[in-house]
Formats: C-alpha cells, structure tokens, sequence
C-alpha cells in the first residue's frame, strides 16, 4: 500500500491511554477516563480526568484485560458517546463486554495480524502473557511501537518479534517505541517475595530493550499509583523511577534519544523524525502526583477501612464459603498437592476495627479422607491467607476480583506446605493463593466484570 504523508501524532493520555491521530482517523488506546480504576485500587498518576466527549476514537484498542486496561466504566462512557466506534481486542471477555455495553461492531485480533486501515497500518504483535499484545503502527512518515505490557522472553525473542512486526509492515526499523520501561514489585509484598532491588529483571528489561535498537525511547504503561488507603505500597510497587530508567536506557541504547512521558504531549511523527508539543486539551489534572519513591523497609500490617456493621451480615457470608466451597475444593484437589499428611489452610479476614492475630480466623485440615474446619489460626499451619475481609466478601458476592485485594495488599499468602521422606524435603504442589480453589481468579475477573457492565455478578 502507498500512503501518502500526512504526519502521525500519539497524544500521552496518562498510564497506557493513547490518542493517535493519523490519515484522518482517530484511535484510542486503553482508555482510562477518570483517574481511579481497578475498582478504586489505582488512580492515574498524576490524577486527571479526560475531556470524553472530546476524544470521537474512530478505533478503541484494547491490549488485554487487566482493569488498568480494560476499565468498563470508561468503557460504557464511550459506548453512550458513539456506539460506531470500532473495537479491536485480543480478549475475549474484553469483546464481550464491549457488545453488551452496546458497541456495534467489536474485532477479537490475535496476535500477528495485520490491518489495512484507509491511509495506515496497523499490526498486533505477540507476547507471550496470554490474550495480549502489542500494536505497530505504521504511516508514511514512520512507524510506532505500543509495546503496552508485552512480556519478551529475552533479548533474541524481543528481536524476533520486531523482526516480524517489521516484516509484516515492510519497514525497516521503528522511529518511536512506546515501552513499558520499569519492574514492578506489584505483588512480592504480598506473597512474601522480595522487595529488594530486582537486578536481574531489571538487566533483563534494558537487554530486550537494546535488542529492538528503536530511534526514539519513551517509557509508558507506568503512570498509576496506589490510591488510598493502599498508598503504601508506592514506595515498594516501583524500584525504578523515570529519571533513573530515562538515564539508564540512554546508556543501554547509545544511538536511540530517550524521552520522559509526559501527560499531554504530542509526539509527532514526521518523515521518520519525532518532536514533542504540549497538548492539554483533551484532559484536566485533578491532584498532585503521590510520592512513589522506593522505600522497600517495612510492610504495613494490614487494616480494613470499609465501612463497619454491628452486626456485620459479611462475617457469616464469608465463613459460610470458607466453610463449605472452600474446603471441598481442597478436598476435591489433594490429591494434586503430592503429600501424604494432612495440609493445614489458614485464613484470616480483617474486618473494620480488627488487626492482623485478631480477625476472623479459621483452620482448614485437609487429607486423604476428607476435610475439617477448625476455629482460629494452628499454629503449625501449612499455607495461610490473610484477607481484607469486607473486600473478600465483595469477590465472593461478585462485585470484585482478586486482583483487586492482591494488588492492594489486601491479600497475602504464606506457604511452607511440604513433606519430608528419605529422598528429603519436597515442595507441596497447592498455590499459595489457596482461595482461588474455592474460586479462580479468572472467575472471579469475569464475575467482577459482569456486575460492572450491569449484569449479575453472582
């Protein structure tokens, strides 16, 4: 195809939200119109919100389903502003939800397709985290990366990507990657991982990055940060701020300028070469930037701030599950754990008021023949999960996901299942996360998802 030079434009929205004007057609990428998302646990950093009905995307791109992505408010705001808009998304729940919500047309585009647009093309690129991807963008006056949250397995894989973004495209190189250019702590707190420095994701990272050898760098998909009250976890979550990685990547790609993201920049792409301009009218800033520098020392211990009942209907609801669902899951998958003991489970809800060693806690015992429940927390427990309670019960009612507890420290897991022989000490083969038994994370994103868009949840 022959385009003719018309310039393309990608617009810093906050986080992964992008604007791309280009050939006469608008395209929005992930869109978070407000600041908070992940049902409250995130907010765009720093917080803003988005002129929508300013926005007229002929194309809403969505990369995959995670709610700092795929947030279905925002959603539903566009679908009430123009239901012609067309959406393209890897996920199938993501495609879903968008027909409910009411757009006409919705495209589910593996990775490694190419679309023909009037004046533009657009290719998916692959990453090997399941139903996601990248996008390539490419015009006459060059070509674009949106790498968003793409997972490489090292530097020759970054390589054989691009090779066949490019090949697909008929270029020769990208003039602007957008890359998610920073390790994230997003869950080590919580599973009792380190939060020390991640040197060798982080040497990782910056290998893929010197792999692909773009012409211009700019860091995205980072600008969020914990909203109240798991704020906390800003000073663990992110080990490397912008200076450090715009720095950092300057040394691993020598030929490449590097540039900090900034809300409201233009980047514009012209005959190969990219230049910045502000361009604010499209959003409004709504607070400071939150302090996240990295202060990995102390973990918080946990507290529920939801609102609190006397008597509290969430207490019984949540043990009832944990009394039954619970514990036949367990039941029903021992035989997987690969022991011969019985596996103590112990969790813990904290509800308004309690502390963690003071909230509702209960002993799972489960064996070959069967499971018991016991009051409080053994203490020679196996696997222990603590729980913001009030927040558990809203996964168990529908209304949330884990996700939203883990990546706000709402949910901890500790493990130390394992049994001893003469061959020696062997692992148990249970998650940590045992409440995914009773109900799967990928459940409990759909239930979630449900009940936002307006369906039943339950």
């Amino acid at each position: 195809m022959r385009y003719k030079p018309s310039g393309m434009d990608w617009i810093c929205l906050g986080h992964a939200g992008w604007l791309i004007e280009a050939a006469g057609l608008r395209l929005l990428c992930d869109p978070l119109l407000r600041a908070d998302h992940y049902r409250g646990v995130f907010e765009v950093c720093p917080p803003r919100q988005l002129r929508a009905e300013q926005l007229r995307p002929d194309f809403i791109l969505i990369s995959h389903q995670h709610p700092d992505h795929f947030d279905v408010p925002s959603l539903a705001r566009l679908a009430e502003l123009d239901r012609e808009s067309v959406v393209v998304t890897p996920d199938a729940l993501v495609a879903e939800a968008a027909q409910t919500l009411g757009f006409t047309t919705v495209h589910q585009v593996a990775a490694g397709q190419r679309i023909e647009l009037d004046g533009l093309t657009l290719v998916t690129t692959e990453s090997l985290a399941l139903d996601e991807w990248g996008v390539m963008v490419a015009t006459a006056d060059g070509v674009v990366w949106n790498q968003v949250d793409t997972v490489f397995d090292g530097p020759a894989h970054a390589r054989a990507v691009l090779a066949t973004g490019l090949a697909a495209l008929g270029r020769e190189r990208v003039d602007l990657a957008l890359v998610q250019g920073r390790p994230m702590h997003e869950i080590a707190a919580q599973l009792g991982a380190s939060i020390g420095f991640p040197y060798d994701e982080y040497a990782k990272l910056l290998a893929e990055l010197a792999a692909i050898s773009p012409a211009v760098i700019v860091p995205a998909s980072t600008d969020t940060a914990h909203a109240e009250p798991f704020k906390w976890l800003n000073h663990v979550v992110y080990p490397v701020d912008e200076p450090r990685f715009v720095r950092d990547a300057a040394r691993a790609c020598p030929a490449a300028r590097v540039l900090a993201s900034r809300l409201g920049a233009r980047y514009r792409v012209r005959a190969g070469e990219v230049s910045v301009a502000e361009d604010m009218s499209l959003i409004d800033v709504s607070g400071p930037t939150p302090d996240r520098s990295y202060r990995p020392f102390a973990i918080t211990p946990m507290h529920d701030h939801g609102e609190r009942l006397e008597p509290d209907p969430r207490k019984p609801e949540l043990r009832a599950w944990i009394e039954s669902t619970l514990r036949d899951a367990l039941v029903a998958a021992y035989p997987e754990f690969g022991v011969r003991d019985p596996l103590r489970f112990v969790v813990e809800a904290v509800f308004p008021g309690q502390t963690p060693g003071q909230g509702e806690a209960l002993t799972l015992v489960i064996d070959r023949a069967g499971g018991r429940v016991e009051p409080g927390a053994d203490p020679d427990w196996d696997l222990y999960n603590l729980v913001i309670g009030t927040m558990a019960a809203e996964v168990i009612a529908g209304r949330r996901a884990w996700g939203d507890l883990l990546l706000a420290g709402g949910l901890r897991a500790a493990t130390r299942a394992y049994s001893v022989s003469e061959r020696g000490l062997e692992r148990a083969n249970v998650g940590e996360t045992f409440l995914y038994y009773g109900l799967s994370y990928e459940e409990s994103t759909r239930s979630a998802v449900r009940w936002e868009r307006g369906g039943d949840g339950g």
